[in-house]
Protein backbone atom coordinates (compact mmCIF):
# COMPACT_ATOMS: atom_id res chain seq x y z
CA UNK A 1 0.00 0.00 0.00
CA UNK A 2 1.35 3.39 -0.92
CA UNK A 3 2.38 5.68 2.01
CA UNK A 4 0.59 8.52 0.48
CA UNK A 5 -2.73 6.65 0.59
CA UNK A 6 -2.41 5.14 3.83
CA UNK A 7 -2.05 8.55 5.22
CA UNK A 8 -6.07 9.30 3.60
CA UNK A 9 -7.58 6.68 5.40
CA UNK A 10 -8.07 7.67 8.77
CA UNK A 11 -9.64 11.07 7.25
CA UNK A 12 -11.37 8.63 4.66
CA UNK A 13 -13.08 6.45 7.76
CA UNK A 14 -13.77 9.72 9.53
CA UNK A 15 -16.12 11.50 6.28
CA UNK A 16 -17.83 8.69 4.91
CA UNK A 17 -20.73 6.68 6.60
CA UNK A 18 -20.06 3.17 8.21
CA UNK A 19 -20.93 0.45 6.67
CA UNK A 20 -22.05 -2.77 8.78
CA UNK A 21 -20.37 -5.87 7.98
CA UNK A 22 -22.02 -8.80 9.14
CA UNK A 23 -19.72 -12.20 10.12
CA UNK A 24 -21.23 -15.55 10.15
CA UNK A 25 -20.08 -15.35 13.73
CA UNK A 26 -22.80 -13.42 14.72
CA UNK A 27 -19.98 -10.57 14.87
CA UNK A 28 -21.08 -6.96 13.18
CA UNK A 29 -18.30 -4.39 12.35
CA UNK A 30 -19.13 -0.85 12.05
CA UNK A 31 -16.31 0.30 9.41
CA UNK A 32 -15.15 1.87 5.63
CA UNK A 33 -14.53 -0.45 2.91
CA UNK A 34 -11.39 0.72 1.55
CA UNK A 35 -11.14 -1.69 -0.86
CA UNK A 36 -11.78 -5.67 -2.39
CA UNK A 37 -10.05 -8.59 -3.03
CA UNK A 38 -10.80 -11.81 -4.75
CA UNK A 39 -10.74 -13.50 -1.54
CA UNK A 40 -11.37 -10.54 1.15
CA UNK A 41 -12.09 -6.92 2.06
CA UNK A 42 -9.77 -4.13 3.09
CA UNK A 43 -11.81 -2.28 5.84
CA UNK A 44 -10.97 0.50 8.32
CA UNK A 45 -12.84 -0.68 11.38
CA UNK A 46 -13.85 1.90 14.01
CA UNK A 47 -12.56 -0.59 17.11
CA UNK A 48 -13.55 2.38 19.67
CA UNK A 49 -13.75 6.50 19.31
CA UNK A 50 -10.55 7.02 19.06
CA UNK A 51 -8.86 3.54 17.61
CA UNK A 52 -9.33 2.14 13.83
CA UNK A 53 -7.93 -0.66 13.03
CA UNK A 54 -7.02 -1.88 9.49
CA UNK A 55 -8.43 -5.68 8.79
CA UNK A 56 -8.53 -8.30 6.28
CA UNK A 57 -11.78 -9.45 6.15
CA UNK A 58 -12.01 -13.03 4.66
CA UNK A 59 -15.42 -12.91 2.20
CA UNK A 60 -16.15 -16.36 3.16
CA UNK A 61 -16.60 -14.99 6.66
CA UNK A 62 -19.17 -12.23 5.69
CA UNK A 63 -22.56 -12.80 5.81
CA UNK A 64 -23.81 -9.47 3.94
CA UNK A 65 -22.31 -5.61 3.97
CA UNK A 66 -25.27 -3.40 4.98
CA UNK A 67 -24.63 0.38 3.25
CA UNK A 68 -25.74 3.48 5.25
CA UNK A 69 -28.05 4.94 3.00
CA UNK A 70 -27.09 8.54 1.62
CA UNK A 71 -30.03 10.23 2.42
CA UNK A 72 -30.75 8.69 5.95
CA UNK A 73 -27.59 10.32 7.13
CA UNK A 74 -28.03 13.66 5.54
CA UNK A 75 -31.08 13.63 6.88
CA UNK A 76 -29.82 13.59 10.10
CA UNK A 77 -28.02 17.00 9.93
CA UNK A 78 -32.18 18.65 9.67
CA UNK A 79 -34.38 16.47 11.04
CA UNK A 80 -33.04 18.08 14.31
CA UNK A 81 -33.71 22.02 13.04
CA UNK A 82 -37.59 21.46 14.62
CA UNK A 83 -38.69 22.59 16.64
CA UNK A 84 -36.64 25.51 16.82
CA UNK A 85 -35.44 27.38 19.78
CA UNK A 86 -36.45 30.81 21.19
CA UNK A 87 -35.83 34.44 20.12
CA UNK A 88 -34.29 32.69 16.51
CA UNK A 89 -33.28 35.48 14.47
CA UNK A 90 -34.51 35.95 10.78
CA UNK A 91 -31.21 34.92 9.24
CA UNK A 92 -30.84 31.83 11.35
CA UNK A 93 -34.42 30.72 9.97
CA UNK A 94 -33.26 31.59 6.25
CA UNK A 95 -29.91 29.31 6.82
CA UNK A 96 -32.21 26.34 8.01
CA UNK A 97 -34.55 26.78 5.28
CA UNK A 98 -31.90 26.30 2.81
CA UNK A 99 -30.30 23.42 4.39
CA UNK A 100 -33.86 21.56 4.25
CA UNK A 101 -34.01 22.84 0.85
CA UNK A 102 -30.64 21.33 -0.27
CA UNK A 103 -31.87 17.95 1.42
CA UNK A 104 -35.46 18.30 -0.76
CA UNK A 105 -33.51 18.85 -3.90
CA UNK A 106 -30.51 16.21 -3.65
CA UNK A 107 -33.16 13.18 -2.15
CA UNK A 108 -36.26 13.99 -3.67
CA UNK A 109 -37.37 10.13 -4.61
CA UNK A 110 -36.48 9.29 -0.67
CA UNK A 111 -38.99 8.30 1.88
CA UNK A 112 -37.22 10.54 3.83
CA UNK A 113 -38.62 13.83 2.27
CA UNK A 114 -41.85 13.79 3.06
CA UNK A 115 -40.89 14.65 6.97
CA UNK A 116 -38.17 17.33 5.28
CA UNK A 117 -41.08 18.88 3.12
CA UNK A 118 -43.03 19.45 7.07
CA UNK A 119 -39.74 20.87 8.72
CA UNK A 120 -39.64 23.09 5.74
CA UNK A 121 -43.27 24.16 5.76
CA UNK A 122 -42.96 24.47 9.92
CA UNK A 123 -39.26 26.88 9.30
CA UNK A 124 -41.03 28.78 6.28
CA UNK A 125 -44.30 29.38 8.97
CA UNK A 126 -42.48 30.82 11.76
CA UNK A 127 -39.96 32.53 9.41
CA UNK A 128 -42.54 34.64 7.81
CA UNK A 129 -43.68 35.41 11.76
CA UNK A 130 -40.24 36.68 12.49
CA UNK A 131 -39.85 38.57 9.34
CA UNK A 132 -42.76 40.43 9.98
CA UNK A 133 -41.94 41.34 13.66
CA UNK A 134 -42.74 38.73 15.54
CA UNK A 135 -40.72 36.36 17.88
CA UNK A 136 -40.83 32.98 19.21
CA UNK A 137 -40.73 32.64 22.96
CA UNK A 138 -41.86 30.17 25.81
CA UNK A 139 -42.26 27.31 22.65
CA UNK A 140 -45.04 30.02 21.43
CA UNK A 141 -44.66 32.37 17.87
CA UNK A 142 -45.75 35.75 18.88
CA UNK A 143 -47.20 37.76 15.92
CA UNK A 144 -45.98 41.13 15.35
CA UNK A 145 -49.25 42.48 16.45
CA UNK A 146 -49.71 40.89 19.70
CA UNK A 147 -45.90 41.61 20.47
CA UNK A 148 -46.35 45.45 20.08
CA UNK A 149 -49.19 45.18 22.53
CA UNK A 150 -47.26 43.11 25.15
CA UNK A 151 -44.22 44.88 24.36
CA UNK A 152 -42.96 45.97 27.91
CA UNK A 153 -44.39 42.82 29.16
CA UNK A 154 -42.58 40.48 26.73
CA UNK A 155 -39.21 42.16 26.53
CA UNK A 156 -39.45 41.78 30.63
CA UNK A 157 -39.95 38.10 30.34
CA UNK A 158 -37.28 37.71 28.01
CA UNK A 159 -34.87 39.89 30.04
CA UNK A 160 -35.50 37.70 32.52
CA UNK A 161 -35.17 34.03 30.65
CA UNK A 162 -31.33 35.45 30.29
CA UNK A 163 -31.45 35.68 34.24
CA UNK A 164 -32.64 32.32 34.74
CA UNK A 165 -30.82 30.49 31.87
CA UNK A 166 -27.42 32.01 33.29
CA UNK A 167 -28.42 30.94 37.31
CA UNK A 168 -29.49 27.35 36.01
CA UNK A 169 -26.24 26.80 33.80
CA UNK A 170 -24.16 27.72 36.92
CA UNK A 171 -22.73 30.88 35.87
CA UNK A 172 -23.79 32.79 39.01
CA UNK A 173 -21.93 36.14 38.27
CA UNK A 174 -23.63 36.23 34.17
CA UNK A 175 -27.13 35.84 36.02
CA UNK A 176 -26.36 38.40 38.43
CA UNK A 177 -25.07 40.81 35.41
CA UNK A 178 -27.97 40.00 33.72
CA UNK A 179 -30.11 40.38 36.85
CA UNK A 180 -28.66 44.14 37.10
CA UNK A 181 -29.22 45.41 33.23
CA UNK A 182 -32.82 43.27 34.23
CA UNK A 183 -33.76 45.46 37.39
CA UNK A 184 -32.42 48.77 35.90
CA UNK A 185 -35.32 48.10 32.96
CA UNK A 186 -37.77 46.36 33.99
CA UNK A 187 -38.57 47.31 37.55
CA UNK A 188 -42.28 47.51 37.50
CA UNK A 189 -42.59 44.70 35.56
CA UNK A 190 -44.74 41.27 36.25
CA UNK A 191 -41.57 39.46 35.50
CA UNK A 192 -39.39 41.38 38.48
CA UNK A 193 -41.97 40.53 40.90
CA UNK A 194 -41.64 36.56 39.74
CA UNK A 195 -37.77 36.58 39.36
CA UNK A 196 -37.12 38.03 42.72
CA UNK A 197 -37.06 35.26 44.71
CA UNK A 198 -35.10 32.99 42.50
CA UNK A 199 -32.28 36.11 42.28
CA UNK A 200 -32.34 35.90 46.43
CA UNK A 201 -32.12 32.62 46.37
CA UNK A 202 -28.81 33.28 43.52
CA UNK A 203 -27.25 35.34 45.71
CA UNK A 204 -27.31 33.09 49.14
CA UNK A 205 -26.13 30.76 46.75
CA UNK A 206 -23.18 32.86 45.31
CA UNK A 207 -22.74 35.10 48.76
CA UNK A 208 -22.08 31.00 50.68
CA UNK A 209 -19.45 30.10 47.73
CA UNK A 210 -17.98 33.35 48.37
CA UNK A 211 -17.61 33.03 51.98
CA UNK A 212 -16.09 28.97 51.61
CA UNK A 213 -13.28 30.70 49.44
CA UNK A 214 -12.42 33.65 51.81
CA UNK A 215 -12.15 31.08 54.85
CA UNK A 216 -9.98 28.81 52.93
CA UNK A 217 -8.04 31.27 51.73
CA UNK A 218 -5.27 31.17 53.67
CA UNK A 219 -4.71 27.58 53.79
CA UNK A 220 -5.12 27.50 49.95
CA UNK A 221 -3.06 30.21 49.20
CA UNK A 222 -0.30 28.41 51.88
CA UNK A 223 -0.57 25.14 50.15
CA UNK A 224 -0.12 26.34 46.51
CA UNK A 225 3.10 27.99 47.95
CA UNK A 226 4.76 24.33 49.73
CA UNK A 227 3.89 23.09 46.13
CA UNK A 228 5.81 25.29 44.48
CA UNK A 229 8.50 24.91 46.99
CA UNK A 230 8.62 21.13 46.30
CA UNK A 231 8.29 21.60 42.79
CA UNK A 232 12.42 21.25 41.03
CA UNK A 233 14.75 24.46 40.61
CA UNK A 234 14.75 23.78 37.44
CA UNK A 235 10.95 23.64 36.60
CA UNK A 236 9.98 26.43 39.65
CA UNK A 237 10.83 29.29 37.92
CA UNK A 238 8.72 28.65 34.81
CA UNK A 239 6.05 27.24 36.80
CA UNK A 240 5.88 30.98 38.83
CA UNK A 241 5.53 32.94 35.63
CA UNK A 242 2.86 30.87 34.71
CA UNK A 243 0.99 31.68 37.59
CA UNK A 244 1.90 35.54 38.18
CA UNK A 245 0.64 35.87 33.88
CA UNK A 246 -2.96 33.90 34.79
CA UNK A 247 -2.93 36.49 37.71
CA UNK A 248 -1.81 39.84 36.02
CA UNK A 249 -4.22 38.60 32.79
CA UNK A 250 -6.99 38.11 35.99
CA UNK A 251 -6.23 41.86 37.63
CA UNK A 252 -6.68 43.45 34.42
CA UNK A 253 -9.81 42.11 33.33
CA UNK A 254 -11.13 43.28 37.23
CA UNK A 255 -9.68 46.60 36.44
CA UNK A 256 -12.04 46.84 32.90
CA UNK A 257 -14.98 45.53 34.40
CA UNK A 258 -14.41 48.15 37.18
CA UNK A 259 -13.59 50.86 34.53
CA UNK A 260 -17.57 49.46 32.33
CA UNK A 261 -18.99 49.90 35.79
CA UNK A 262 -19.75 46.19 36.21
CA UNK A 263 -20.97 45.74 39.32
CA UNK A 264 -20.77 41.92 39.80
CA UNK A 265 -16.76 41.45 39.28
CA UNK A 266 -15.34 38.06 38.25
CA UNK A 267 -13.73 36.33 40.96
CA UNK A 268 -10.79 33.92 41.14
CA UNK A 269 -9.77 31.48 44.28
CA UNK A 270 -6.45 33.33 44.29
CA UNK A 271 -7.65 36.83 44.83
CA UNK A 272 -9.02 38.16 48.25
CA UNK A 273 -10.34 41.88 47.47
CA UNK A 274 -12.88 40.74 44.46
CA UNK A 275 -14.05 38.31 46.92
CA UNK A 276 -14.36 40.55 49.93
CA UNK A 277 -15.84 43.26 47.93
CA UNK A 278 -18.62 40.90 46.02
CA UNK A 279 -19.45 39.41 49.34
CA UNK A 280 -20.26 42.84 50.53
CA UNK A 281 -22.18 43.51 48.08
CA UNK A 282 -24.08 40.53 47.97
CA UNK A 283 -25.20 41.31 51.38
CA UNK A 284 -26.83 44.52 50.60
CA UNK A 285 -28.44 43.21 48.02
CA UNK A 286 -30.28 39.62 49.81
CA UNK A 287 -31.29 42.60 51.93
CA UNK A 288 -32.47 45.14 49.87
CA UNK A 289 -34.62 42.85 47.98
CA UNK A 290 -36.02 41.20 50.83
CA UNK A 291 -37.27 44.30 51.97
CA UNK A 292 -38.17 45.53 49.10
CA UNK A 293 -42.34 45.41 48.85
CA UNK A 294 -43.44 44.66 45.37
CA UNK A 295 -47.18 45.19 46.31
CA UNK A 296 -46.50 48.84 46.25
CA UNK A 297 -45.09 49.03 42.74
CA UNK A 298 -46.75 50.21 39.53
CA UNK A 299 -47.99 47.91 37.01
CA UNK A 300 -45.83 48.22 34.53
CA UNK A 301 -47.44 45.54 32.22
CA UNK A 302 -50.65 47.19 32.54
CA UNK A 303 -50.09 50.37 31.79
CA UNK A 304 -48.37 49.63 28.03
CA UNK A 305 -51.13 48.24 27.60
CA UNK A 306 -53.29 50.19 28.02
CA UNK A 307 -51.85 52.98 26.80
CA UNK A 308 -50.88 51.16 23.91
CA UNK A 309 -54.62 50.26 23.15
CA UNK A 310 -55.94 53.47 23.61
CA UNK A 311 -52.80 55.37 21.38
CA UNK A 312 -53.87 52.44 18.16
CA UNK A 313 -57.08 54.12 18.39
CA UNK A 314 -58.66 57.14 17.65
CA UNK A 315 -57.71 58.93 20.52
CA UNK A 316 -58.39 62.73 21.49
CA UNK A 317 -55.28 64.90 22.35
CA UNK A 318 -56.80 64.47 25.90
CA UNK A 319 -57.03 60.87 25.52
CA UNK A 320 -53.64 60.57 24.73
CA UNK A 321 -52.39 62.89 27.63
CA UNK A 322 -53.79 60.65 30.14
CA UNK A 323 -52.68 57.70 28.10
CA UNK A 324 -49.06 58.97 28.39
CA UNK A 325 -49.26 60.27 32.13
CA UNK A 326 -50.34 56.79 33.14
CA UNK A 327 -47.15 54.98 31.54
CA UNK A 328 -44.72 57.40 33.09
CA UNK A 329 -46.46 57.12 36.24
CA UNK A 330 -45.96 53.48 36.01
CA UNK A 331 -42.39 54.85 35.49
CA UNK A 332 -42.05 52.84 32.02
CA UNK A 333 -38.35 52.89 30.85
CA UNK A 334 -37.65 56.12 28.48
CA UNK A 335 -37.29 53.71 25.32
CA UNK A 336 -40.81 52.76 25.73
CA UNK A 337 -41.92 56.08 26.52
CA UNK A 338 -41.07 57.48 23.24
CA UNK A 339 -42.57 54.17 21.30
CA UNK A 340 -45.99 55.21 22.87
CA UNK A 341 -44.98 59.26 22.16
CA UNK A 342 -44.76 58.50 18.64
CA UNK A 343 -48.14 57.11 18.13
CA UNK A 344 -49.55 60.54 19.96
CA UNK A 345 -51.37 62.55 17.19
CA UNK A 346 -49.86 65.80 15.90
Amino acid sequence: MKPAVALLFPALIALCPADTIRLRNGTDLEGVIVSEESDHYVALVQVTKSIRDQRKIPKADVIEIVGVKKDEVAFEAIEKLTPTPDLLGYEEYERRIEDTEEFISAHSSSKLTRDAVKILAELEEEAKVVKAGGVKFNGKMIPAEERAKKAFSLDAQIAASAVTTAGDAGNRTAALRAWSDFEKEFPTSRAFIDTKPYVIKLMKSQLAAIESELATFDKRTKERADGIERIPTKDRARTEKMIQEKSDDYLRIVEAEKKAQIRWLSLDPYHKAPMTQMKSLLEREIKRLEGLSTSSLPDGDHAWEEAWTVLQGSPTKEEAKAAITQARAARLPKEYLDRLEAKVPQ
